[in-house]
């Protein structure tokens, strides 16, 4: 599966990126969906739901724009410890044009 970093966040939401996405580019259409690497400084993170911890909500940001992430089922283990507020932090996800955020499948080390 192919993996594009991104150089920064502003680019997934710039018209012409969303367009060719749409059409199936960079990846064809009936192949799979690209991963997508962001590197940038995680403002927030939180866990989604009430009772759950298998879920998580990330924000990134970087000079040009802000991302929201969502990690369902992560497999971090002590996420308190490893995401820091204010760090830099590289995350691997497919990218939803529609709700604009990215779905992590995980973290790299930086």
């Amino acid at each position: 599966m192919a993996c594009f970093r991104v150089d920064q966040i502003a680019t997934l939401y710039h018209p012409r990126f969303v367009q060719l996405y749409q059409q199936g580019e960079p990846y064809g259409v009936g192949n799979a969906e690209p991963l997508f690497e962001v590197c940038a400084t995680l403002n927030h993170w939180s866990y989604v739901g009430k009772r759950s911890k298998a879920h998580l909500h990330l924000e990134l940001a970087d000079t040009s724009a802000s991302l929201v992430c969502k990690w369902w089922f992560h497999k971090l283990k002590n996420p308190e410890e490893r995401l820091i507020v204010g760090g830099k932090i590289c995350v691997v996800g497919t990218y939803d044009y529609v709700d604009r955020e990215l779905k992590c499948l995980e973290i790299k080390e930086i």
